[in-house]
Formats: structure tokens, C-alpha cells, sequence
């Protein structure tokens, strides 16, 4: 048995798909992607690049994709690697497990500065084998905001697990009583939020983004510590497709930040069921104007028929914005991992932890919502 690891090539298709097939008849959903590595180069601000491994070259038994992207530490500029989407054979044969730890420590031989972002909770198997390999581990902390509390009552997987929880969520929507409490819930918490006054700013929703958001992360990067940069160039490579709301926030004839938001009607979702879910994907804004931003994205999202609204953020400055929204605190199983070596760099921003400013933009999150 000869394992190898090397880019895979549109010559690999049938050897990829034939690996996705047997995937789906062990019940996985996972599948390595067959998109073409030319659409991203290196010559590009973000580029990204497919592995897989090969058992005696003409079986594919694992797979993995690396993100190449630009990233601000304290004052230094790097290019760090985002690790994600990898998949061995281990998942239905332990003859495969091995290939996990392979295709980890060539990501690492590529790259040392790597990241991983959201897999699903600590109790999930990437999490588990980057802790053991002194990966750090942090949880992107959760904020959600009901839009109609009937809807999300129905469809919220998450509080019914367990027949007794079940009963009580369905009994509560059915009765009228949940629809009640949480709007009573988020009353209370917006006559909080009334102490805060929002700066005055208007929106307008663009297809692409030009050469002014650049200004945005110049005024921006100074209370960021750990960041992708966030300009131009980041946001017309990750954000191509019509389907993200895109707003741009200005304040006179001026720019002051911008938001990347999605809403989708799900279907059958694991946590939010069939609700149609309004999604804060990427922000970024002039110091004083983010709850201004979160304000008026919430209202788009609401107008478009949101059922719930949600997002993940690092930063201090956007907890707190979202707070001053009425958002609420909740679970989150979204993780951000960083490798040794790159956890030894951010380890030189001590006390300054809250200013990492990470999003679902920077991992592949966006797809799951």
C-alpha cells in the first residue's frame, strides 16, 4: 500500500467522483470538490489550491483544500493558509484513519501559518485531532434575533432534542404562549438598547464594490490585531455570486463601512429547519458606526422576510453593537482553530484578544447558511 499526496487536476475527475459515490453509499454527504483549481491562481490577492491522496495512485482515499489568503498580525502582513474541507475514507473504513493525520501535517509542510473555521463543536473529529496536534481552539461567539417567533418555534431543531423538549417548544408555538414570551424576551431587551444612539448613515445595495472600501480597512485595520484584509480585492474574489445582499454604508459623501449578508429558505436544516434565515456573513466599518450597520442590514433582512436573523463575531466592537441591536448571546459550535505556529504570533497579541476580528467570511460558513 503507497499512499501519495499531490494537486489534484481535471484529470482526476473520475477518480474524485468515484470516491464522492462511495461516500454517498456509506450515508455521507461530504464530497471532495470538482471544481476547477484555475478559477484561483497564485498570481491572485486570494487563490486556493486541491489535494488528494492517492493509495497506489489509482484510488483516491482522502482530500483536502488549502486558501492562500492575506492576513494583518499586529503590524506584520502574512499569508496564511485556511485548512478546510478535508475528507479521508476513515469515515466508514478505520484501515483509513491514518489519512486524517496525512493530510493535516501536508497542509502544515505547505504552509505553517494555517487556520481552520466553524466544524461543527469541540465534539466533532477535525476538532479533536487539531487539539491533539497543539492546535488552539476558540469559539466565535453566537448572536441570533427572532423575526417571528411562531415560525421560528416550529422549525428550531435545536431546543427539540429530546421528546419531552419537543413537546414543550410545539406545545408553546401552538398555544401562542412562545410567540408571547419571546416577543416580551426582545421588548425588554430593545428598551436596553434605546440608551444607545445610532449615528445617522444610509445604505445602498451595490452588485460589486469598488476602490472606496479600501478607506474602509485603512480607517478599520487600526483596531484589528488579527484580520484578513478587507478591501477591493477580498471582497470581488469572495463575494462574486448575486446571491449575497451586499450594502454600503456612507455618512454624507463618505464611506464608513459595509456589510455581506445572505437570506435563504431552508430545507430541512439540522438546527433551523425549514425557516427562511437572514445571515451576517462579513462586516467591517469605521469605529462608531457599527450599530448603525448591524440596524440597518437587520432591517433589509427583515423586509426580505427573514424568520431569524443570525451571526458570528470575534471582535469586541461588533459583540457589542449586536447587543445594542437587541441580538441575543446563544450556543455556538463555531470554532476558530489556529496551528501552532501561527497560534505562537497571535500569543503576541496578549490582551488584545478581542480586537481578532473573524467572521463567517473567512471560512467557508457562507455555504451553510
Amino acid at each position: 500500500m503507497q499512499y501519495l499526496i499531490r494537486e489534484s487536476s481535471s484529470n482526476d475527475e473520475i477518480l474524485i467522483q468515484e470516491f464522492n459515490n462511495e461516500l454517498k453509499s456509506h450515508g455521507y454527504n461530504f464530497k471532495l470538490s470538482l471544481e476547477n483549481n484555475k478559477i484561483l491562481n497564485e498570481k491572485d490577492f486570494i487563490f486556493k489550491r486541491q489535494f488528494i491522496l492517492t493509495e497506489n495512485n489509482n484510488f483516491v482515499r482522502a482530500g483536502y483544500t488549502l486558501k492562500y489568503q492575506w492576513f494583518k498580525i499586529n503590524n506584520d502582513i502574512i499569508q496564511i493558509g485556511y485548512y478546510y474541507n478535508p475528507i479521508t475514507a476513515g469515515l466508514f473504513n478505520k484501515k483509513y484513519n491514518i489519512c486524517g493525520i496525512l493530510l493535516l501535517k501536508d497542509a502544515q509542510k505547505k504552509n505553517s501559518n494555517l487556520f481552520s473555521l466553524g466544524m461543527g463543536g469541540y465534539s466533532e473529529a477535525l476538532p479533536k485531532l487539531l487539539k491533539g496536534l497543539s492546535w488552539d481552539l476558540k469559539k466565535i461567539p453566537f448572536f441570533f434575533k427572532v423575526i417571528n417567533p411562531y415560525t421560528f418555534l416550529k422549525n428550531i431543531n435545536y431546543l427539540k432534542k429530546g421528546i419531552f423538549k419537543s413537546f414543550i417548544v410545539n406545545a408553546s408555538a401552538k398555544s401562542g404562549l412562545g410567540w408571547l414570551f419571546i416577543k416580551l424576551i426582545f421588548f425588554i431587551i430593545s428598551l436596553n438598547s434605546l440608551r444607545f444612539k445610532k449615528k445617522s448613515i444610509t445604505v445602498d445595495e451595490v452588485e460589486i464594490f469598488n476602490k472606496e472600501v479600501d478607506d474602509v480597512w485603512e480607517n478599520a485595520k487600526k483596531n484589528v490585531y488579527f484580520s484578513a484584509i478587507r478591501n477591493e480585492e477580498y471582497l470581488k474574489t469572495l463575494y462574486p455570486d448575486k446571491h449575497f445582499i451586499k450594502l454600503k454604508f456612507s455618512s454624507g459623501n463618505k464611506i464608513v463601512g459595509w456589510s455581506i449578508s445572505l437570506c435563504n429558505k431552508l430545507q430541512k436544516h439540522k438546527y433551523f429547519g425549514d425557516m427562511k434565515l437572514g445571515s451576517m456573513v462579513d462586516c467591517l466599518s469605521i469605529e462608531g458606526y457599527e450599530s448603525s450597520i448591524i440596524n440597518k442590514t437587520s432591517n433589509i433582512l427583515k423586509k426580505k422576510g427573514a424568520d431569524l436573523i443570525v451571526s458570528n463575531q470575534s471582535h469586541l466592537y461588533w459583540q457589542n453593537a449586536f447587543k445594542r441591536n437587541s441580538f441575543i448571546s446563544g450556543p455556538s459550535n463555531f470554532i476558530f482553530a489556529s496551528s501552532e505556529n501561527l497560534s505562537k504570533k497571535l500569543k503576541n497579541i496578549k490582551g488584545r484578544e478581542k480586537y481578532i476580528h473573524v467572521t463567517r467570511g473567512d471560512g467557508d460558513g457562507p455555504i451553510n447558511l
